[in-house]
């Protein structure tokens, strides 16, 4: 199986139907086969083969999507990097992957690094406009490049990272075609859809892009940084499912005028990548006229559950799982039939294959089939899931686990805060105590200390952090959740 049948079946069913659009230029699906069959030409005579390891470089828009599939007709594996990144990062991760060809942007040509062994890039101007940097060594057959064409490896996603560095994480052609037709079924994504995606792509063929391509719909990809780029894409090709983080649904509802009347006509608001904060969906439905559902999901897994229900009870939960076994690990039941906190535990098709650098297979890492994914959540007696934390992040006072997310929720909930981050910090007397660093609200006057003391109000002392910090910002990772490592 490769993911180019994905533009071998769409050529046949819906030729002239517009596939993709960025706020640049649009394809039909006719127009992407062929620019993906032109442009794979091109990489083969460039020397890229089947197994190759291939780093990507390219702004949000339909040139990434047209080299993703371009690589995928050749078996080589996309390795999606991000211009936001810096060139000493892009030449870390090129000596950790080790690279066989990169393929950018040239706008991007400074930040790839340059080494005398390597030939001299080169610019190929159709299909559409990338520049090549061949490794220029010998394609030999080595057991790493014979393991992931034994994989099928279509791409190397990274973890969030978080709370560590990230782990190169290897995605196969069937994993990932399972996870598109997951997303497609779930939200009932069809012919005459518009798919907005304003989330970053943190590795080629991210489940909700192809979901769009599977079936027939269009994809929108949107700067998440420029809403008035979004609600002109929005009002050109019209919008009726949208995949955004929290912070970008903040910066529309930020954004003076055109929101509301641009998203009218917007069937389905998917919230993904960081937590989602109770007085964002309570403005948002109030500004825009609708909720926002509360996606989960992990890189290593795709989409585990969602929360479609609208139901005031279920506000904050994840939901039920969608197209996966899921259950608690180490959790006790109680009496009244709701489950204590537990690892959330994942079961099922579209599960990654294995981690790259070092190596690990896939059946080294997961617990008679159950993948742990590292987060700490309830479920309740309806079958609903709700993420309280992190395994790692867990802070004991003395003895008592207090969870991080608890206190964040208490702060977000303060109309002063726009973020916030609780973490453990070493204390003499308790061991641990909680400590805050929070993000004001564009104009916001307010002092830590009556923030502090709107939490003391509202939670025991023990969870009460010892001191706020107000931040100008949070750090993030690509996917927009925050980076508690470094704020620690």
């Amino acid at each position: 199986m490769n993911l180019f049948s994905i533009l071998e079946r769409a050529l046949e069913i819906w030729p002239d139907a517009i596939a993709l659009a960025d706020h640049q230029r649009r394809m039909t699906y006719r127009e992407l086969h062929a620019a993906a069959e032109s442009l794979a030409g091109e990489l083969r005579r460039a020397g890229i083969q089947e197994g190759d390891k291939v780093g990507v470089l390219f702004p949000r828009g339909v040139e990434e999507i047209v080299v993703c599939f371009a690589v995928a007709r050749l078996r080589g594996i996309v390795v999606q990097l991000s211009p936001a990144s810096k060139s000493a990062e892009i030449a870390r991760l090129s000596e950790r992957l080790i690279f066989d060809s990169l393929v950018y942007d040239p706008a991007h040509a400074l930040l790839i690094p340059r080494r005398q062994s390597n030939p001299p890039s080169f610019a190929v101007d159709q299909p559409i406009r990338v520049s090549i940097q061949p490794s220029g060594k010998q394609h030999r057959a080595s057991p790493e490049r014979e393991q992931l064409l034994k994989l099928n490896a279509a791409a190397i996603g990274f973890s969030s990272g978080t709370t560590s560095e990230s782990k190169a994480i290897i995605l196969s052609h069937d994993a990932l075609l399972a996870r598109a037709r997951a997303e497609s079924e779930c939200f009932s994504i069809a012919p005459g859809d518009g798919v907005l995606y304003l989330l970053s792509i943190t590795y080629g063929f991210a489940p909700p892009t192809t979901a769009a391509l599977v079936s027939g719909a269009k994809l929108l990809i949107g700067d998440a940084g420029a809403p008035q780029r979004i609600l002109r894409i929005v009002g050109k090709y019209g919008a009726t499912v949208v995949y955004a983080a929290p912070m970008v649904y903040r910066m529309i509802l930020n954004e003076s005028g055109g929101a509301a009347e641009s998203l009218r006509n917007t069937r389905l608001f998917l919230s993904t990548g960081s937590r989602l904060p109770d007085s964002l969906v309570d403005e948002f439905r109030l500004r825009v006229g609708h909720g926002i559902a509360n996606r989960y999901g992990l890189n290593e897994c795709g989409m585990v559950c969602v929360n479609l229900s609208g139901d005031a009870k279920t506000r904050g939960s994840i939901g039920r799982p969608a197209g996966y076994e899921v259950k608690l690990h180490g959790a006790s039941t109680l009496s009244q039939g709701k489950e204590l906190s537990g690892e959330l535990m994942v079961r099922g098709a579209g599960m990654f294959d294995g981690y790259l650098s070092p190596w690990r297979v896939r059946e080294e890492l997961l617990e008679q089939g159950w993948f742990h994914t590292g987060d700490l959540a309830t479920r309740d007696k309806d079958g609903c899931y709700w993420i309280v934390g992190r395994c790692k992040d867990m802070i004991n006072v003395s003895g008592l686990k207090v969870v991080p997310a608890e206190i964040e929720d208490v702060l977000l909930s303060h109309p002063d805060v726009e973020e916030a981050l609780v973490f453990g910090v070493a204390h003499p007397r308790f061991g641990e105590v909680p400590h805050a660093k929070i993000k004001l609200v564009t104009g916001s006057l307010a002092h830590h200390a009556e923030i502090l003391r709107y939490v003391r109000d509202k939670v025991a002392f023990y969870k009460s952090p010892r001191a706020i910090e107000i931040v100008d910002q949070l750090p993030k990772t690509l996917s927009g959740k925050i980076k508690s490592a470094e704020m620690r």
